[in-house]
């Protein structure tokens, strides 16, 4: 590793904010900057990544890196952050984007850092070696065995409740397969508006709900198409089809072949397994139907 040399140490303080805190976010051309929550959650994003962090996490945020954290599920964040300049800081790149938990003494360093702030003899060279050390034992704790792993990134609130969104959605129409897809219905079963579900369902699924339903659809034809559960037309009426051309339509735009000549691939032959989508209840009924 080649020798690191603070320069300066620009901002070094303790903060401590409200549960309703929220800061849109900044980058400093030339700035190094540490965050470190001590007490409290908060969300941080770095870049393009965003992470939950619970006390005790560390990020580096490098120079030009945009950067925003708040306050999260009504906690108070309280935290470090610490601004420098840096020689030799090249090193230093391998700890950003990430949530790294660092060992106690590394975060004992920190209080000690921001207290020496004032105009005592000396201050601002021990506040440059303190800070120094801690960056080297950061580093070193992030290549060898006492290192704790980076922390994966951690769901937000909002990428949760979104997920939950959809997720609500597609059990609705697993247990509407039959019926017309009303966008507002899945949307109030998903507690959500309509436009915001079709921009979520698009954002997690890649298309939309409609595709979605005619994906499932198909899926769970496969299935009685293989159990030889039925002819065509029986398939499509219970698959939620009114006609044989509509359900022809719908299979051959995902399958690339229609219902009939599916059923004589060998792939139809497996037996195609239920959808792990599909409930239990309909899993009971599609087993009784079947015996």
């Amino acid at each position: 590793m080649p020798d690191l040399e603070i320069r300066q140490v620009v901002v070094a303080l303790y903060q401590e904010k409200g549960s309703r805190y929220r800061f849109r976010g900044e980058r400093h051309a030339g700035l190094w900057e540490i965050f470190c929550l001590d007490r409290g959650k908060a969300f941080v994003r770095v870049g393009t990544r965003r992470f939950r962090a619970r006390p005790g996490d560390c990020f580096l945020y490098a120079p030009g890196a945009f950067h925003q954290h708040q306050a999260t599920q009504g906690h108070a964040p309280h935290y470090y952050t610490i601004a420098f300049t840096a020689r030799g800081a090249g090193c230093l790149k391998e700890l950003c984007g990430r949530a790294w938990s660092l060992p106690g003494p590394a975060r004992a360093l920190l209080p000690r850092i921001v207290a020496e702030a004032g105009q005592d003899p000396g201050a601002a060279t021990l506040r440059r070696a303190l800070l120094a050390q801690f960056l080297v034992e950061w580093l070193r704790a992030a290549r060898g065995n006492e290192a704790s792993k980076p922390a994966p990134p951690r769901e937000t609130y909002h990428e949760n409740t979104a997920r939950r969104a959809v997720a609500r959605a597609l059990e609705y129409l697993s247990e509407n397969l039959k019926g017309r897809l009303s966008l507002e219905a899945a949307a109030r079963a998903a507690g959500v508006s309509p436009p915001y579900l079709r921009e979520l369902a698009r954002a997690q699924l890649g298309h939309s709900l409609r595709e979605e339903l005619k994906r499932r659809r198909v899926a769970l034809a496969r299935h009685l198409l293989s159990h030889g559960t039925g002819n065509v037309k029986e398939i499509a009426a219970a698959v939620g089809y009114e006609n044989v051309s509509a359900f022809t339509r719908a299979f051959r735009a995902v399958e690339g072949l229609s219902p009939r000549a599916y059923a004589r691939t060998v792939a139809a032959r497996g037996p195609t397994p239920l959808p792990e989508w599909y409930g239990r209840p309909q899993r009971e009924k599609a087993g009784n139907s079947e015996s």
